[in-house]
């Protein structure tokens, strides 16, 4: 029964974060294409935070898949929140 609130939970978890990562991406990547036009201007400071930036959307793009399809690891961070939930409505 633990088990299977668990996998409820942190399915549910991805959920929550795939729609904010993905609110979030768009504004990003709008922003993103902003900053790009004028990348000529951008100190070597500003363009390594752009790459960090790409490339933090790039993975959550790839992670922005059903909670049945992510791998072990990925499951696992979802499902630390999960017990969080499950260790507060315990008390």
């Amino acid at each position: 029964m633990k088990d299977d609130a668990l996998e409820k939970l942190a399915d549910l978890e991805h959920v929550q974060w795939c729609e904010w990562a993905d609110a979030l991406s768009n504004d990003l990547s709008s922003l993103l294409e902003i900053i790009e036009r004028h990348e000529d201007d951008l100190s070597d400071e500003d363009q390594l935070l752009l790459l960090k930036v790409k490339d933090k959307l790039a993975k959550w793009d790839t992670l922005m898949i059903p909670y049945s399809d992510l791998s072990e690891e990925e499951k696992e961070k979802d499902r630390v929140y999960a017990r969080k939930i499950l260790d507060t409505i315990k008390d």
